[in-house]
């Protein structure tokens, strides 16, 4: 049965790592060829992507080795590095998905200020800021305040979130309020005013062109889809890292033997497989980064195919 659980959590590592490597290269990739696509929201994407891409290449590999060994092989140091880089990346995507759903929110209600709006060169010193901030997060552990340590059935790492250690406690509750009651908080109250003021929008629309004017269906078109984009990249990450969030809180208030060492990694997993969801989103919802991310792998496949001049000379 022990087996079986390990090679579950193998495979399930292997799709995160397959998955989530293609989808976020071609991601970057067609961010980095097209100049169309640097715009302030844009930046956002490219950034989570990046992070997406980096745990997924760095980390993900050596989870399916431990699983397949069935225990941990990289010793203190590997698990610190493992859990520095995806706290780093599940922090950075969470940081830009609510500074992506602040400038929505901006473009929005204040599309005339041009103290408000976001530029590239503004959004770019926003993103750095937001990588800056899960830096900070992310490090504490290895400068003294908690620490990383093995979690679950002991083939990842993560906080210490079963101790009871009054300095380890500090850090958790101070980085479940900062990191995430905190940006789920500035989430809700962003895309809450965005849905209100597409509403009102549209009633505008329809007041001022009529319910069937063209300028009416246009109104706020390109905005709403931004909107969709952010919102349904924010329900798929929050759906894969809340219950990791429930289950340690639960760790911190109730003691170490609550939940069970399978309990506590299934939630874990479930949080490390969000690198897949985004770049999904992003092809299945964004249609120009879709037909992009087509041209550039059919360009690439006709390239590899293509016979050489050595070869079609002779």
């Amino acid at each position: 049965m022990v087996a079986i659980i390990y090679m579950v959590f193998a495979v399930v590592s292997a799709v995160i790592f397959s998955t989530s490597t293609v989808l976020n290269g071609l991601v970057c990739l067609a961010f980095y060829k097209s100049k169309e696509f640097r715009n302030p929201p844009n930046v956002f994407i490219t950034s989570v992507a990046a992070s997406d891409l980096i745990y997924s290449a760095t980390t993900v590999p050596l989870l399916i080795v431990t699983n397949a060994y069935g225990k941990w092989i990289y010793g203190e140091v590997g698990c610190k590095a493992v859990a520095f880089v995806s706290f780093l990346s599940g922090l950075v995507s969470l940081m830009h998905l609510a500074a992506a759903s602040y400038e929505r929110y901006i473009a929005l209600v204040f599309p005339l200020s041009s103290r408000k709006t976001f530029t590239t060169q503004r959004t770019i010193r926003i993103s750095v800021a937001m990588w800056l901030y899960a830096l900070f997060w992310s490090v504490m552990p290895l400068c003294g305040w908690s620490g990383f340590e093995l979690e679950g059935v002991g083939t990842s790492c993560s906080v210490r979130w079963k101790s009871h250690n009054k300095l380890d406690l500090s850090y958790n509750i101070c980085l479940i309020l900062a990191c995430f009651v905190l940006p789920v908080s500035a989430i809700s109250f962003s895309y809450y005013k965005c849905c209100k003021e597409i509403m009102c929008g549209a009633r505008r629309a329809r007041n001022i062109w009529g319910k069937s004017s063209s300028f009416t269906k246009k109104a706020f078109e390109l905005e709403r889809k931004m909107v969709l984009l952010f919102g349904v990249m924010t329900v798929a990450f929050l759906v894969a890292w809340t219950p990791y969030a429930v289950v340690s809180l639960i760790s911190m208030i109730a003691g170490p033997d609550v939940i069970s060492d399978v309990a506590a990694s299934i939630p874990a997993y479930i949080a490390k497989s969000s690198a897949c969801y985004n770049p999904i989103v992003y092809v299945f919802l964004y249609k120009r980064l879709r037909r992009r991310i087509y041209y550039l792998v059919r360009r690439r496949l006709s390239n590899s195919f293509k016979p050489s001049n050595e070869t079609s000379q002779v």
